[in-house]
């Protein structure tokens, strides 16, 4: 039973540690700007694609903020 209760823990941790969604290192707003996290208007977007880096944020046809 504990080896069921192990696996379940495993398998959660493991997917909320690669739920991009979670904590994106890169939001792309709605409008197509790129907030690295720890920016100005990172925490404000709320609807946005996530990303692991600004260029592949930037690849995908976002922008810099002003």
């Amino acid at each position: 039973m504990n080896k069921i209760w192990l696996l379940i823990f495993l398998l959660f941790f493991y997917s909320c540690d690669n739920y991009q969604s979670l904590d994106p290192k890169v939001k792309k707003s709605s409008s197509g700007i790129c907030h690295k996290k720890g920016s100005q208007y990172y925490q404000q977007t709320e609807k946005y694609l996530s990303f692991n880096t600004i260029r592949e944020c930037l690849d995908s046809g976002g922008r810099l903020p002003r």
